[in-house]
């Protein structure tokens, strides 16, 4: 096994269980690679505000890769780098988008927005449901609605009106969704084709689009460099296509064991699922001290 300096993982159906929290196993594993000098951040789709709940939850303090790469942060939350996107090309994706029928919600420097509430509650169910390891309508319905009561997303009548009129407020992604591949698909080649922004996926009907220089493998670009360590000793972990150019950037890569195929074959290795402490499997097996 090489050396890792810094591992970098996902949340959401990596670092986080199906209850949408931090294992105890999770936890203790992140504490050793920290005592044996790893660096250990969070590489995530999230926005700050609710990529930092469930750390606050768990009793951690790390470094964040948010918001797909666009914006990033030391562990108290201090900005390192913001990448935004501008209001004439969000007046862009929104026409499309608007065309294609696409719900989506926008992602700011203060925090996310919904235009729709209940559509917004209606779509999280249905990709909570879509995962499989949800037993029940009730529980994914507490899940999605906890989101809202908790403010990890803000109300908005008008995305436009709401960039224009507050200068402080700016874009740094769009997360849109849709069932209706044609259309996402659609919608996803002419926004690629006509828009300098890059187009991945963290669940199978959703689009997160972002600048093209705002990625997790940009992300953890930035981070190995503020930390002073080499890419080629850091570790990526992650289950879905969002997490490939962080993969790719890293010195070793590995796939949660309820990633997708093509997640895992592009991987140097596969732990365990989310739901079995994979995560903590991944991270021991760098540590120097564990290896056997």
């Amino acid at each position: 096994m090489k050396k890792i300096e810094m591992i970098a993982t996902d949340m959401d159906g990596t670092l986080l269980n199906d209850g949408r929290s931090v294992s105890e196993e999770n936890i203790k594993a992140i504490e050793e690679a920290q005592r044996a000098g790893i660096n250990v951040i969070v590489a995530t789709g999230r926005d700050y505000t609710e990529a930092v709940t469930p750390l606050k939850e768990a009793g951690l303090k790390l470094p964040l890769i948010c918001v797909n790469g666009a914006d990033i942060r030391r562990e108290d939350g201090q900005i390192i780098h913001q990448q935004t996107l501008n209001l004439d090309v969000f007046k862009q994706m929104n026409a499309i988008l608007t065309k294609e029928d696409i719900y989506f919600e926008m992602y700011t420097t203060k925090g996310a927005y919904t235009n729709d509430d209940q559509k917004g509650i209606d779509l999280i169910v249905d990709l909570l449901l879509s995962t499989g390891d949800f037993s029940s309508y009730d529980q994914a319905m507490q899940l999605a609605e906890k989101r809202f009561q908790e403010g990890a997303i803000n109300r908005a009548k008008d995305y436009q009106a709401l960039l224009e009129e507050n200068s402080h407020i700016q874009l740094l992604k769009l997360l849109a969704f849709s069932k209706d591949e044609v259309s996402r698909e659609r919608a996803k080649h002419q926004m690629e084709k006509e828009l300098d922004v890059a187009i991945s996926a963290s669940a199978r009907d959703n689009l997160e689009i972002t600048h093209h220089e705002a990625t997790k493998g940009s992300g953890i670009e930035i981070m190995s460099n503020h930390y002073g360590i080499n890419l080629s000793e850091t570790m990526a972990i992650g289950d879905n296509f969002n997490d490939v150019s962080m993969m790719k950037q890293a010195g070793y890569s590995v796939a949660m064991g309820n990633a997708e195929q093509e997640i895992k074959r592009i991987c140097d290795h596969t732990t365990k699922k989310n739901t079995d402490n994979g995560v903590a499997h991944a991270i021991r097996s760098v540590i120097p001290h564990l290896q056997k």
